[in-house]
């Protein structure tokens, strides 16, 4: 048995027996891992005081070999995240945010990009207006899609591998994964704007920076969103693909 101290945000918690808990947890080191929180629901318990969602907390449990859920020892509030849980609004973006977390990363796969991310999703959200949530959502969807290699191909047809872009209309395809040229482009691949593209590709970038300072919502930004949401949302399994032939 192994004693192992990592850092970790709660992805679900269930009631077990009459006075503990089971908590989901996404760890640094070692993606998610299901724990026991022996006491948890007593009224002096300082681990169900600390186990709270949205926090970033410094855990500690025992692990042992073949054993499905592992006992939590300890938990110690790193960040509260004060800012998220007094918003409803920003209470609910953190809530799709970590449920699209735990549909797309199974038990023990490996996460520390993807718990990097999270710690700096979380940061922003407190930061980010009401206005923008829309934008903070799907940028990060879209990067942690892109950690788990399920980012769009858009620096080249993904046909005919023409370097994009060039000076003629392009299309895109949901389905297909990318972008492709008006060689290439069919009656079932949707069409691309300039300006559509342009932000298609800034919403990938990963310096959040540049994103965060547009300006504020436009028609175009929320039909790139709209495109964002359906690609990850089929590429990563939670979803059927698209019924109609818009890709």
């Amino acid at each position: 048995m192994a004693i192992v101290r990592t850092e970790a945000f709660l992805l679900k918690a269930f009631r077990f027996g009459e006075t503990s808990m089971i908590y989901r947890l996404l760890t640094r080191d070692r993606g998610v891992v299901p724990v026991i929180a022996r006491g948890a629901r007593g009224p002096k318990s300082r681990l169900g005081a600390a186990v709270n969602a949205f926090r970033r907390l410094d855990i500690t449990y025992y692990d042992k070999p073949g054993r499905e859920i592992q006992t939590l020892s300890q938990a110690e509030v790193l960040a509260d995240h004060r800012g998220i849980v007094s918003s409803l609004e920003k209470l609910e973006a953190a809530g799709r945010w970590f449920r699209f977390l735990r549909s797309i990363l199974p038990d023990g796969a490996p996460a520390e990009p993807l718990y990097v991310l999270a710690v700096a999703a979380l940061d922003r959200l407190e930061r980010t207006p009401l206005s923008r949530l829309s934008r903070w959502e799907t940028y990060h969807r879209a990067a942690a899609a892109a950690l788990l290699g399920l980012a769009p191909r858009l620096d080249a047809c993904m046909v005919c591998e023409r370097a994009l872009p060039d000076e003629r209309p392009l299309g895109f395809s949901i389905q297909e994964g990318g972008t492709a040229c008006a060689t290439c482009s069919t009656a079932g691949i949707r069409p691309l704007t300039t300006a559509e593209y342009a932000l298609l590709t800034l919403y990938h970038h990963p310096d959040w920076a540049l994103v965060e300072e547009l300006e504020g919502m436009d028609d175009v930004e929320r039909r790139v969103q709209a495109v964002i949401h359906a690609f990850v949302a089929y590429h990563a399994d939670l979803r059927p693909p698209p019924g109609s032939s818009s890709g």
